[in-house]
């Protein structure tokens, strides 16, 4: 199956570009809160504050060019290739800016303008799928896509600490710039255009513009539901740290030990679940990895043993394989006239989710304590899977 997907014009490029995003952003991210405290002399509060501009930057970024880029003579490619050079002046400003307030703006800005990269990549790649003999694959086709990424982050951090070692700060950021300019080029050298035509992607009355979100409630209650979706998982990323190293009073080798665990067992679920989706509709499989989430979150609070989570990392990378894999699928088919508009649905879920995960967790965890912060994480998910019921099935019109 996988043979037939490297037949679709650009899909091989897609993979290796995804893998090499996901090691670029792998290397810098993980030591991006140390390199703003130590060198820029940013507190803990401000360095929260520029994550959270920064994921608006994004939204607002994403949310205009999906409202153009399927409806307007605009060249994907264009927008993929200016994307990640905006990605590359973001992750150079070590560089050249030593003023924290000055850093705060430049990256922010230039965060969102590198946003829509993946969410355009996806579309592209949609649109490559939808022309083929391979178009009743998409779902597998995107969850290889994003398995790709999460691949990237297995090696990203072991990069990351080699390239600290060797040159600090200096060889973390050389090394995710020289990995996304070398992405830029193989973007510019061996994409191919895609001729595309509303009339071969779906036999129905063809739209002039994309729907307005907030007057289709098809589009509004699973777009609510993904938000609930990421605020529980960023809960989790945001306090899991913390209630191992402070509530549990283990050693902080654990921490690394459930992120590199969680990330390895997302990529062989994804790509199962992109199989299994052929055969198993995607709302369903949704509302199961929900569920999976909620169980896995509950079963923190009530264990309370490091152990425990560590066995709960199949729950957990089941419940983010469907999520993160398919979830893009799901509002493709949704909108199959506008992959552009609906890639960046899935995207700017995400972004809300994170932004409001990352402020929810950390006031949960001063409210309600640390060995009670995820049962807050259970009831987002929970929230989300009973929105994602009341959904239709979403099936790609052929």
């Amino acid at each position: 199956m996988f043979k037939e997907l490297l037949h679709i014009k650009n899909y091989k490029l897609f993979v290796v570009n995804m893998m090499l995003l996901g090691i670029g952003i792998a290397i810098t991210i993980p030591f991006l809160v140390l390199f703003a405290t130590e060198e820029l002399g940013m507190t803990q509060a401000e360095f929260g504050l520029l994550l959270a501009v920064a994921a608006i930057s994004q939204f607002v970024v994403n949310a205009i060019v999906a409202r153009f880029s399927d409806t307007h003579n605009i060249n994907r490619k264009v927008i993929i290739i200016t994307a990640l050079f905006m990605g590359a002046l973001s992750f150079s400003l070590y560089f050249y800016v030593h003023n924290k307030w000055i850093y705060f703006i430049c990256y922010a800005l230039f965060q969102g303008l590198f946003a829509p990269a993946m969410p355009q990549m996806y579309a592209s790649a949609r649109e490559a799928i939808n022309l083929s003999t391979s178009r009743d694959r998409a779902k597998f086709a995107n969850a290889v896509l994003r398995s790709m990424f999460s691949f990237g982050f297995l090696f990203g951090p072991l990069i990351g600490n080699l390239l600290q070692a060797f040159n600090g700060y200096a060889g973390l950021f050389s090394g995710t710039v020289a990995i996304i300019l070398f992405t830029l080029i193989l973007q510019v050298v061996c994409f191919r255009e895609v001729k595309t035509s509303k009339q071969m992607t779906i036999e129905t009355q063809v739209e002039d513009k994309a729907p307005n979100m907030l007057k289709n409630k098809t589009l509004l209650i699973p777009f609510t539901a993904f938000i609930l979706l990421h605020i529980g998982q960023w809960m989790y990323t945001l306090n899991m740290p913390l209630f191992v190293t402070h509530y549990l009073q283990d050693s902080k080798r654990y921490v690394g030990v459930l992120a590199s665990l969680c990330a390895g067992l997302e990529v062989p679920f994804m790509i199962l679940l992109g199989i299994l989706s052929t055969k198993i509709g995607t709302r369903t499989l949704l509302m199961l990895g929900g569920l999976s989430g909620s169980l896995f979150f509950v079963s923190i609070g009530v264990f309370e043993h490091v152990y425990a989570m560590i066995a709960g990392q199949l729950f957990l990378a089941f419940f983010l394989a469907i999520l993160l894999g398919l979830g893009i699928t799901y509002f493709q088919d949704v909108l199959p006239d506008f992959p552009g508009y609906s890639s960046t649905l899935f995207a700017n879920a995400m972004v809300i989710g994170q932004l409001c995960g990352n402020l929810l967790g950390g006031a949960m965890g001063n409210w309600v304590g640390q060995g009670n912060v995820f049962y807050i994480s259970a009831l987002s998910l929970f929230i989300g899977v009973v929105l994602i019921f009341f959904t239709k099935d979403q099936k790609f019109t052929s």
